[in-house]
């Protein structure tokens, strides 16, 4: 009996360890592709997938969070068109901790770095860091994952540059396999795919086998509400709201565009009752369609004479404060004459940095609105976002929340968008006839000759015509096509311009408008849609974001001249920046452009004057540790390793980035492993 007992024991350990362990396969199907495993492949995955399983308690733990998570992830998979097998990676990346942080500065679910992530369209910044929002960065992820795979044509090449960078993946694997959907693994294959396929066998097969202590609901169109409010509401306690909602460092939802916040609940009969609540139809939106009242937008006061267009005229715009546009301005000097900062002027009327003004338009001179004071717009014929923003007075960014698009997307005509509300996602994109414009003079029946205003303006439709018909692209911009008649027309449109704004002029009356697009609020049954639709605008009237947009000092910052070799990335490391920060400031997107001889803002406290940068000896040389590098008379040669980053060398040897890469004619921050790189000594 002495004996038995510890085989039964041993029996009873193997039989419990089994319910966890998997044994890897020497085929494994990933996104549609063929993976053959060598013997040596096998071993190595194995070994990994024992390492994921041996602690049932450790693995029973992150099961349940796992299967919170993973109907989530798994939805938005299927809306972006990415392979469901890749929510295997947010397990390997994270484990679903949402605050986790690498080593290298990578952080949230999907491990993003700065840099990648307000490439991938995140909001990274003092009130907010999507990567820790389920939601936002695993769509963000998945942008990045079919981006890589454009290039390489195969799934599996994708997930490696997913951890490598694209430049760092051709290092690892064979060109001939791009495009091929059968892949031979072996023990030399990248240990970031096999670790993967590890994490697919692993938990494959016990996904949405636990009972998780939570149901994750989401809810949307919640724009400056508190998460305290929203405990309220939700009748969940409030740290538990902030626990699940780490991206939110301020305790409130900004107002920039529509996040998702996560709602744990644990009575799924309470999910499901509220799920059926939201379904809504066309009927129950708020407002009506009107393309007819659409064409008196923008609503202009004290629009300036035909005489007095040479010059630059404060205006009133859809109720903000503007400034009409002559020819012959710049942005600088059009600023100037208002008496406002360039970047601000930029800023409120969505300009890029070397993006000019058109003649004859009206920009403004505040920030524009976060809603519009009209429902719905129907695009018409060579209209962009931009024309739609400023015609509304509302910002750009949030004119493309609002319809759940990403610049630079364009609508095509006949599209109706959503001006004052976010169209929920249960509602579909509508399309209508795009509103009629006048007839066309030359159309008309001529039973007088025309004065000099119609010729003028019959001139100018038959040049816009021309050049819409030979345009091969369909859908050219308004800006496009003004910026080939410009030469032709420029008069042209002033005396279009000037036409149209004193016909609106005499026949609108902005009071009885205003109360024409209120009454249709009141009219309209909202009771079903006021969990999607309802907003802290709405209860609080119109706010200004003065929370989560504060104005950057102009104290605070001073003029850079761009040199041959900055980049974002080095330019805010230089002068103590946040990226996000280099952006917002100067206006600009991380995928934008920067020229030798541009300026911009930075920040003053970190500026570093170049002729004034003391050299210093490092005095304790001795101390560097010299494993992988050669000394010489007056550099270091560092052989790159394994886990060797731009950063952690400039970081080791006390240098700068842009220094690394002068040294070294570098054009970007990729590292080879046994590539040398030269440090001079300082």
């Amino acid at each position: 009996m002495k004996i038995k007992l510890p085989l039964l024991i041993a029996a009873i350990f193997l039989i419990s360890t089994s319910l966890w362990a998997q044994q890897v396969p020497s085929r494994i199907e990933f996104a549609n592709m063929d993976l053959r495993l060598t013997a040596g492949a096998i071993k190595d995955i194995q070994a990994d997938v024992d390492a994921l399983t041996r602690s049932e308690k450790y693995f029973q733990k992150k099961l349940e969070r796992v299967d919170m998570y993973m109907p989530i992830i798994e939805r938005i998979f299927r809306e972006e068109g990415l392979p469901e097998d890749f929510k295997y990676l947010v397990i390997q990346e994270s484990a679903l901790v949402s605050d986790a942080i690498s080593s290298s500065n990578a952080v949230g679910f999907w491990q993003f770095k700065e840099i990648s992530g307000l490439e991938n369209n995140l909001r990274i910044d003092r009130h907010v860091d999507e990567r820790m929002n389920i939601v936002s960065s695993s769509r963000a992820a998945a942008a990045y994952l079919k981006d890589h795979n454009k290039y390489f044509d195969n799934w599996a090449y994708a997930l490696i540059a997913y951890q490598r960078g694209r430049g760092g993946a051709a290092d690892v694997i064979d060109e001939s396999n791009f495009g091929k959907n059968r892949l031979k693994i072996t023990s030399d294959t990248y240990w970031y795919l096999k670790k993967f396929l590890a994490h697919k066998v692993a938990f494959e097969n016990t996904i949405g086998t636990s009972n998780p202590p939570y149901y994750l609901k989401e809810i949307e169109n919640v724009k400056g509400t508190s998460l305290k409010t929203i405990a309220k509401e939700e009748n969940v306690p409030l740290e538990l709201i902030e626990e699940y909602n780490k991206w939110i460092k301020r305790g409130k939802v900004p107002e920039d565009k529509n996040y998702t916040i996560i709602v744990p609940l644990s009575n799924l009969e309470k999910i499901e009752k509220l799920q059926s609540q939201r379904k809504i139809t066309s009927k129950d939106l708020p407002g009506d369609i009107n393309d007819q009242q659409q064409q008196n937008f923008p609503l202009v006061d004290n629009y300036p004479s035909r005489s007095d267009r040479t010059i630059p005229h404060m205006v009133e715009v859809n109720g903000l404060d503007g400034i009409y546009a002559p020819a012959g301005y710049t942005v600088k000097k059009l600023a100037e004459t208002a008496e406002v900062d360039e970047y601000k002027f930029r800023k409120w009327n969505d300009l890029k940095i070397r993006e000019e003004l058109e003649t004859g338009k009206i920009y403004y001179l505040r920030r524009k609105r976060n809603r519009a004071k009209f429902y719905y717009h129907t695009v018409a014929q060579n209209e962009n976002m931009w024309d739609i923003s400023q015609k509304y007075g509302l910002k750009l960014k949030k004119l493309y929340r609002k319809n759940r698009m990403e610049p630079p997307q364009q609508p095509k005509v006949g599209r109706v968008l959503w001006l004052r509300h976010n169209r929920p996602a249960n509602v579909p994109i509508e399309y209508r006839e795009p509103p009629k414009k006048e007839k066309k003079v030359e159309e008309v029946e001529q039973t007088k000759p025309l004065d000099k205003t119609q010729e003028l303006e019959q001139e100018d439709r038959l040049i816009k015509n021309k050049v819409l018909e030979e345009s091969t692209e369909f859908g050219d911009t308004l800006r496009a096509i003004d910026e080939k008649t410009s030469k032709d027309s420029l008069e042209l449109n002033e005396s279009k311009n000037a036409k149209i704004m004193e016909t609106d002029s005499a026949q609108l009356n902005i009071e009885n408008s205003s109360s024409i697009v209120n009454s249709e609020i009141e009219n309209v049954d909202l009771t079903l849609i006021s969990e999607n639709l309802k907003t802290a605008e709405e209860i609080n009237g119109e706010t200004d974001d003065s929370d989560e947009e504060n104005e950057f000092e102009e104290k605070d910052f001073t003029d850079y001249t761009i040199k041959k070799g900055d980049t974002f990335f080095s330019i805010s490391n230089r002068f103590n920046m946040k990226i996000s920060t280099l952006l917002n400031i100067n206006n600009l997107g991380i995928r934008d452009t920067l020229s030798i001889g541009q300026v911009i803002k930075v920040n003053n406290n970190g500026f570093i004057a170049e002729n004034n940068v003391e050299e210093k000896k490092n005095p304790v040389e001795n101390k560097i540790k010299e494993v992988p590098t050669e000394k010489k008379e007056n550099k270091i040669e560092h052989r790159v390793s394994s886990g060797d980053t731009m950063y952690g060398l400039a970081k080791k040897y006390n240098v700068s980035l842009k220094e690394i890469m002068e040294w070294n004619n570098k054009e970007d921050y990729n590292l080879k492993e046994g590539e040398l790189i030269v440090i001079m000594q300082k």
